[in-house]
This record gives C-alpha cells, sequence and structure tokens, in this order.
C-alpha cells in the first residue's frame, strides 16, 4: 500500500508527498528496531537478574565449605600450637590428649576445593560477565569482587597442588614410633591416634617435622581464609542486587 502510494506520488511528481512517506518508512523502521532493541535488552537484564539469584546460592554454597575448613584449619593450628609448647617445656599435665594429638598428626592437611561453577561458566560463555550489575559502582564492584573471587581460588587450588608435592614429600608425624594409630570403635572413624609424648619430645626429628609441617600448615591456612574472604565479599556484592541477605552456612568439616 505504501509502495502504491509513493508510486502514485512520482507518477504526479508530488514530491512533498514522496518526501512525507519515505519519512514514514523509514521513522517505522526505527521505531521497530528501537521496540526491538528494548524487548532483546529487558530479555538479557532478565537472564542477569535470574543469573544473579543463581550465582548468590553458589557462592553462598562454597562460602560455606570455605569456612568449614578454615575452621578446621584453626583449630587444628591452636592444638598444634599448643602441643608443640608442651613437648619443648615438656608439660604433660592436665592435656586433652586427642585434641592436641589431632593437630599433631594434622601437618598433611591438604584438602581439594572445587567450588561450584557452572552459574560464572554460564555467565562468561552467555557474554553477560562485562555487563554484570549494571554500568554503576554498584556494578563495578560486582564484576571486582567476582574477579578477586576467581584469583583467589585460580591461586588457593595452585598452592593446594604445590603443597601436596611438597609436603607430602617431606616426613610426617605418623612416620615416627612416638605416634599411632589405634582402633576406636564408636567414633566417627573408627581411630584414634595415640601419642607418647616423653618419646616425642626426646625426638628432634620428629620435632622438626611437626615445626615445618606447622609452618606449611599455617600458610595453607592463611590462604583458605583469603579465599572466604573474597568469596564472602563477592556474596555481599551480589546481595546489593538481589536484595537477599548473604547466607553462608558453615559446612562441618571432621
Amino acid at each position: 500500500m505504501i509502495l502504491a502510494r509513493i508510486t502514485h506520488a512520482i507518477r504526479t511528481q508530488n514530491w512533498f508527498a514522496v518526501v512525507l512517506e519515505f519519512v514514514i518508512v523509514i521513522a517505522g523502521v526505527v521505531i521497530g528496531f528501537q521496540i526491538t532493541a528494548g524487548a532483546e535488552r529487558s530479555a538479557m537484564q532478565t537472564r542477569m537478574d535470574r543469573a544473579m539469584v543463581r550465582l548468590q546460592v553458589e557462592v553462598e554454597q562454597s562460602a560455606g565449605m570455605l569456612a568449614g575448613l578454615v575452621d578446621a584449619y584453626q583449630g587444628l593450628n591452636v592444638s598444634r600450637t599448643e602441643a608443640i609448647e608442651r613437648l619443648l617445656a615438656r608439660d604433660f599435665e592436665n592435656m586433652d590428649e586427642d585434641r592436641l594429638a589431632a593437630g599433631l598428626v594434622a601437618i598433611n592437611l591438604y584438602p581439594a576445593f572445587s567450588p561450584q561453577q557452572g552459574v560464572y561458566e554460564e555467565i562468561v560463555s552467555s557474554g553477560m560477565l562485562s555487563s554484570l550489575g549494571g554500568d554503576n559502582e554498584s556494578g563495578e564492584r560486582l564484576r571486582n569482587a567476582l574477579s578477586r573471587y576467581q584469583r583467589e581460588v585460580t591461586f588457593l587450588q595452585g598452592q593446594i597442588d604445590y603443597m601436596r608435592d611438597s609436603g607430602l614429600a617431606a616426613p610426617g608425624t605418623m612416620d615416627f614410633p612416638a605416634v599411632r594409630l589405634e582402633y576406636a570403635p564408636g567414633t566417627v572413624r573408627e581411630r584414634r591416634y595415640v601419642v607418647d609424648w616423653q618419646a616425642a619430645a626426646d625426638d628432634p626429628e620428629l620435632m622438626q617435622a611437626l615445626l615445618n609441617g606447622n609452618n606449611r600448615m599455617r600458610a595453607t591456612a592463611d590462604w583458605w581464609e583469603d579465599t572466604l574472604e573474597a568469596a564472602i565479599a563477592l556474596c555481599d556484592a551480589i546481595a546489593e542486587h538481589t536484595l537477599r541477605p548473604c547466607e553462608i552456612v558453615t559446612e562441618f568439616v571432621e
């Protein structure tokens, strides 16, 4: 119909009508593009909003795992420090032997950390990462927090591999006769570490292995804590957009 009107206007040399029809056609095309672009932006925003909610759940779960491991490391480090001080002072009165033995034995604790990354990988592959959170300070904080968390995860995983290679090659406290394992029915793992504390204090090689292991465990604990801090910061940054508080449930680590 529009083409017929334009053809008629040209034949009658009604140039005003020709221009007007062209303007109408162009305006319709522009408006159509705008409507389509607006619908695409709305759809993309909906996808990002949904991805943000799922990402928060994913990060909360990872942070819970991290928090459980950090708690485990901190408890074992405290117990190990007390064990070292008692061995050096040869003070074995009124001690919680099971707790201190657990700290003394755990000098090669390198559990893997494999956080859920499905939502993050989906965000990256779909091209949403660069615009995640919007073009504002809040969005920039979110993207920076996400970048920091990913760096910490990669670094932690690399350090765990390195410490496994170097630490597991070194003697552990279980390699010495002063430390042994006993069957303990009714416990979670049906085992109990038993330490001959006097013999341990008299064995300089065991003490050296214990001190070296304590150093490695404290360094490893710091790396886990750094990753946990990054996960919490990311969770809080996401919560600014989802308007749901960050909820981290610590997972128990035996």
